[in-house]
């Protein structure tokens, strides 16, 4: 995530905004409007105008009206537009309005940004803001949805939100949001946990995705062929075998929010042919390193033919994880952690070892 500390204004651009507001104003008194040879702020720029021809020494005609070059040009390529009595104007100059420069509030664990317009005493808010951008990017990102909006505002300063962050916090530190794709359609992840035990293709174990009912239908069937034609973080994904989805509509969002996770990471169900079991973490506030290892010993209980106690929880995690019997899932977004538990491996002599060093007690 781009890391904001200090307030970032561009005062080169406030006064490139008040300077074009002014001469906009002088010229609406007039009759007239402000145009521009090239795109420059929000003033309608002559190339996108239809039928416009060049008259000479920087003058332009068109059926509508003509175009002029000021006694003083406020910027280069600024044109007085006097419209013909009668015409009718193309949309670009029908939707001429009043502007005005403005100061926004950015509120970097929603992502969320708060545009506060004082001279309409108006409020306009922007929300899944790319915070990985440079203050400057987000500046101009921000400026053409304003302009393609008309919204009549231009931003010229961004402030970071003061005092303690917002209680709601994004699902990825960084700020970008991945997606799952395949051929048809894509989805965006709420959530993934992932075995990357190849450069070119990874396990995947569980993914929660946010999309349209179609997108995630379309998912859901090329998951379960386990061909390898979804993408995740731009390197095939494919399950761990079986897989099982549950879904729930978001009717404000036009939505459906859908979990797909392994059979072999589900309570109960593992099967005497699986070589191996998945420990997930979703819930919050409790430790992950021991949320991990508890549900670790839970797994290895249902599938080990001998008895294994709950206290030996700690002492099993770290031991499997040091010798490869456990390994380590990537995990983000609303899955905190997992771990693969290698079944094939020779537990019960692990497990000896530990009680004839008393490392663990019966």
């Amino acid at each position: 995530m781009y890391q904001w500390t200090e307030p970032y204004e561009d005062t080169y651009l406030q006064e490139r905004i008040e300077q074009a507001i002014q001469v906009q104003r002088e010229l609406a008194a007039r009759g007239q409007m402000l145009v521009t040879t090239y795109e420059q702020l929000w003033l309608p720029n002559l190339n996108d105008l239809p039928d416009v021809t060049y008259a000479g020494q920087e003058r332009y005609r068109s059926p509508y009206g003509t175009f002029s070059p000021l006694p003083r040009q406020p910027f280069h390529g600024a044109l007085a537009f006097t419209p013909q009595p009668g015409a009718k104007l193309p949309p670009a100059l029908q939707s001429a309005r009043e502007w005005h420069p403005a100061e926004a509030t950015l509120d970097q664990h929603t992502r969320s940004l708060r545009i506060e317009v004082e001279a309409t005493q108006t409020e306009l808010t922007f929300t899944g803001v790319n915070v990985n951008q440079s203050a400057h990017e987000l500046l101009r990102e921000v400026n053409r949805e304003l302009v393609r909006a008309q919204a009549g505002v231009y931003l010229w300063k961004i402030t970071p939100q003061e005092g303690p962050p917002s209680s709601a916090q994004h699902l990825y530190p960084d700020g970008y949001i991945p997606v799952l794709s395949n051929a048809h359609t894509r989805a965006d992840v709420t959530g993934y946990a992932l075995l990357e035990d190849l450069p070119y293709q990874h396990t995947l174990i569980y993914v929660g995705l946010a999309a349209h009912k179609t997108s995630v239908e379309s998912l859901w069937a090329s998951l379960i062929r386990g061909r390898g034609s979804c993408s995740l973080r731009g390197t095939a994904a494919i399950p761990d075998g079986e897989v099982r989805m549950c879904s729930q509509p978001l009717p404000d969002f036009g939505v459906i929010h859908a979990g797909i996770i392994c059979r072999k990471a589900l309570p109960g169900q593992w099967e005497a042919q699986d070589e191996a079991a998945y420990a997930l973490v979703f819930e919050a506030g409790q430790e992950l390193e021991i949320a991990l290892s508890r549900l670790a010993l839970k797994r290895l209980q249902e599938a080990l033919p001998f008895p294994i106690l709950d206290e030996w929880a700690t002492v099993l995690w770290e031991h499997g994880l040091e010798v490869g019997y456990i390994q380590r899932l990537v995990c983000a977004g609303d899955c905190r952690g997992g771990a693969r538990i290698d079944l094939g491996k020779p537990w019960q002599e692990l497990v000896q070892n530990l009680l004839e060093q008393e490392v663990v007690r019966v």
